[in-house]
């Protein structure tokens, strides 16, 4: 069984990833006639050369709904907890 992205960003270190949602970067959304959605996007801060972007790009594909519930949930715990200083 191969690695899970999980475990890739947990040895990379959480703190070291960067992320960007398509939605606030998309130029273009194309639908083809073989039905595959073309997304065209500018990747900030990535400066580029003959061997693609100097970091790896990867594209997540998750459910939009969940992810919403997962932050709003993860909102909700951090009103009920509060800040400590911890």
């Amino acid at each position: 069984m191969g690695l899970k992205l999980s475990e890739l960003i947990a040895a990379y270190g959480d703190d070291k990833v960067m992320f960007q949602i398509l939605d606030t970067c998309t130029d273009s959304l194309n639908l083809t006639k073989r039905g595959i959605t073309k997304v065209t996007f500018g990747a900030e801060g990535q400066p580029f050369d003959y061997n693609g972007t100097k970091n790896l790009g990867l594209v997540v594909w998750l459910d939009r709904d969940r992810v919403k519930e997962i932050v709003a949930a993860s909102k909700a715990a951090l009103t009920i907890g509060g800040d400590h200083g911890e």
